[in-house]
Order: structure tokens, then C-alpha cells, then sequence
């Protein structure tokens, strides 16, 4: 599994959620975060998170959660600031879904202003 990664392309920045599961994992989230404030900290005029992979974002890392239920809560607030991060972006953001986009995946496709499915 790869970590996201963030490119910029002609005023276009491309942010890739990596080629695995894309779960919200708390190293994933922190990693989306940190790739999303360099994102709207450059000069790019769009936003497009992609994903290498067959699954665009399987959502929210369950596994994770049932190891550590005593985090349930912070976990689910960390979700829910990333998801919002995207709604708050300053420039337009595309989903470019090539893969499937289940659970949290499907709606953190939603915090995008667009969505665009092969």
C-alpha cells in the first residue's frame, strides 16, 4: 500500500489517495491533511484527488476501529475534519473516481464540487 501523494501539473494540483484500500487509516488521515494544506497553500487554480487503484476509497478503517474502540470518537471527529477540509477548499475540487467509493469513501467523494466517474 502506498501513501497519497500530491503533484501539480500546469496550475492543476493532483492529489492521489495512493493504490490500495485508501481506508481511513489515522496515519492516511494525517497524510490526506497535511497533502491538502499544500495543496491549497500553492498557487494551483483546481483541486483533483484521484486514486491509483481499482478502489477510490473504501472508507472508514474498520479494522482499526474494532482494534481500538476506545478512540471511536476522536477517530470518527478526524474523519469528519478532513471531509470538511475538502468542502472548504478555496478552489474548485474534482472526485475523479476510477474505482469503487464505498461508505466514508462515497461521501468523502460528496465533499467535492464535482465528481467524475469512468
Amino acid at each position: 500500500m502506498s501513501t497519497p501523494t500530491l503533484t501539480h501539473d500546469d496550475g492543476v494540483a493532483v492529489l492521489d489517495l495512493g493504490d490500495g484500500e485508501n481506508r481511513f487509516s489515522p496515519d492516511w488521515m494525517v497524510s490526506v491533511a497535511s497533502l491538502l494544506d499544500e495543496a491549497i497553500a500553492s498557487p494551483s487554480s483546481v483541486l483533483v484527488t484521484t486514486a491509483s487503484s481499482k478502489i477510490w476509497s473504501n472508507g472508514l478503517d474498520l479494522e482499526w476501529v474494532q482494534a481500538n474502540p476506545t478512540e471511536f470518537q476522536p477517530y470518527v471527529s478526524r474523519a469528519q475534519r478532513v471531509m470538511a477540509r475538502f468542502l472548504e477548499a478555496p478552489m474548485p475540487t474534482v472526485a475523479a473516481i476510477g474505482g469503487h467509493a464505498f461508505a466514508a469513501g462515497a461521501m468523502l467523494s460528496l465533499c467535492h464540487d464535482q465528481r467524475v466517474m469512468r
